[in-house]
């Protein structure tokens, strides 16, 4: 989940009053066209008394970065000044303050839902005209649900239960076997290919293992955090198989924006794991001989269907009246500032605010179930947040 995919706040409704009503528009001739890929053009015009209303503000930014001899910078004459950048370069000063107020104000009196940063070109730009522009955005886009309640539950028939996962003794037997092995070799018991005498798997072992008291202690804590992981591995298989349904079944054309934002998320995520195995992620790179870029392109494909799903999930949860707990997210927010204290405390508030949202739709699809956390005995009511990555 990205910042981007979320759907925007601040454009009025239809048949709100616009940003301009009952003032001088900043905009004429206006024509909005929607492109392929959940993107629009727009195309028009910024009046001639609104380019001249931004002609001495645009003036005094010029001269505050102007230097000539026998004057201070941030100080020269005006007249003076508009000799040296000239007529031409006034008017792109002006054409970018005015177009960054006219783009606002368009948003707002068409209830536009745009996203990103958008891509202005200047069209038209001579003294004592009107300035001519084209602006490509991102808008979100439409989206058609399918009834994806009915789709979960269809699924969820032919999905194992992870509630009705169990541990058998023998599991714990093949896994208490493979923890023995692998520190007895760790403590230089096996070398040369000449098997040492093995340290016993007893009491005394089962000690030196952990916090456990002797080796049924060890065994039952276990067969506790085994189910527990176990049954989680259950649920998202059962998510993950639920969440390809609905996408199959919805209609929604994702952004290039949206796609290219999960990408940002999955190089990070990704160069972070590596950065905790102890490596920086160029090394890593020039060790497989691979750039950033190809790692984007093997990853387009699940960027793109993670994208897709974000979308959906938050439609679901708007149609749903699904919020997060306000507590909990705080309480999760302080959590990771804790760890992460230069971190910006808004994306962190966004991206749990996502991952929880997505948590009770999950929760909703699939009649209420939801994985332990951990630290937490398996019979125990669970908690409402737990971060999957799908």
């Amino acid at each position: 989940m990205n910042e981007t995919t979320q759907k925007p706040s601040s454009a009025n409704q239809p048949g709100e009053v616009g940003a301009t009503a009952g003032k001088e528009k900043t905009y004429q001739e206006l024509k909005i066209e929607t492109l392929p890929g959940s993107e629009i053009e727009i195309s028009g015009e910024v009046p001639v008394s609104v380019v001249d209303s931004y002609r001495k503000k645009a003036l005094q930014k010029l001269i505050k970065n102007i230097e000539l001899p026998g004057f201070r910078k941030g100080h020269v004459p005006e007249d003076v000044a508009l000799k040296h950048v000239g007529e031409q370069g006034l008017m792109q000063e002006i054409a970018e303050q005015a177009l960054g107020k006219t783009y606002a104000d368009i948003v707002a009196d068409k209830a536009l839902e745009v996203v990103g940063r958008p891509a202005i070109t200047i069209t038209k730009l001579a003294s004592g005209n009107p300035i001519g522009f084209k602006i490509k955005s991102a808008v979100y886009p439409h989206i058609e649900l399918p009834d994806y309640k009915k789709i979960a539950t269809e699924e969820g028939k032919n999905l194992k239960d992870p509630e009705e996962v169990t541990i058998e003794d023998d599991e714990i037997e093949t896994e208490l076997k493979r923890i023995h092995l692998a520190l007895n070799q760790s403590a230089g018991k096996e070398s040369e290919g000449e098997k040492a005498e093995m340290l016993p798997l007893d009491d005394a072992f089962a000690t030196t293992v952990g916090d456990f008291k002797d080796l049924a202690d060890l065994k039952k804590k276990m067969k506790v955090q085994m189910l527990r992981d176990k049954k989680n591995k259950e649920y998202d298989k059962r998510r993950l198989t639920i969440a390809d349904a609905v996408i199959a079944k919805s209609k929604v054309e994702v952004p290039a924006i949206f796609v290219e934002g999960e990408l940002d998320q999955m190089v990070a995520s990704f160069s972070d794991r590596v950065a905790r195995a102890g490596m920086e992620l160029e090394a890593y790179l020039k060790q497989v001989e691979k750039t950033i870029e190809d790692l984007r392109k093997e990853w387009r494909v699940d960027a793109e269907k993670r994208a897709k799903l974000q979308l959906i999930f938050n439609d679901i949860a708007l149609k749903e009246k699904l919020v997060p707990d306000e507590k909990k997210l705080t309480r999760e927010v302080a959590h990771i500032k804790e760890h992460y204290p230069d971190v910006d405390e808004g994306a962190v508030r966004t991206y749990v605010s996502a991952q929880m949202t997505n948590e009770l739709v999950f929760e909703l699809l699939d009649g209420g179930r939801k994985p332990s956390k951990p630290n937490e005995e398996p019979a125990h009511e669970h908690d409402e947040h737990c971060d999957h990555e799908h």
